[in-house]
């Protein structure tokens, strides 16, 4: 229902916003902290792509993964490291919004440490970017 809600706040917007999956798991967080983590990967999927695919889905271990994906550019390999650094830009332009502050990546990255989690980013086959938010639970 977290992401649910997440998601219908973008569609009210008139943002191409998607989820897929469902999970019963039952996660003792920071709900703001989770929210603004997957707002920054959603946002960054917006600007880049023009849309985002949230899925959801329980993973082996008692966690729970929180995939964020769009068909945008995506990161050249060299620089995927470096993206979470904070005050990294990719693209170099000074204009805000195109380029950005270089916090977003970094924000999401600490908050998820913060939370227990991890964040994983990678290209996709075919072309885009997948941010994974790996989070512990427990299973109602």
């Amino acid at each position: 229902s977290f992401l649910d809600s997440l998601v219908f706040d973008y569609q009210d917007m008139g943002k191409d916003v998607q989820l897929s999956g469902k999970s019963n798991a039952v996660i003792h967080t920071r709900p703001h902290a989770l929210r603004r983590v997957l707002v920054n990967l959603t946002d960054n999927a917006l600007k880049f792509a023009g849309a985002a695919q949230l899925r959801v889905e329980p993973e082996e271990g008692d966690s729970l993964s929180v995939t964020v994906m769009d068909r945008g550019p995506g990161i050249a390999e060299e620089e995927l490291a470096r993206v979470i650094e904070p005050f990294y830009r990719v693209e170099n332009s000074r204009n805000r919004s195109t380029g950005g502050t270089g916090l977003g990546l970094a924000i999401a990255q600490q908050l998820a440490q913060a939370l227990g989690g991890t964040l994983t980013l990678r290209n996709r086959e075919g072309g885009g970017l997948c941010a994974e938010l790996r989070l512990p639970t427990r299973l109602s």
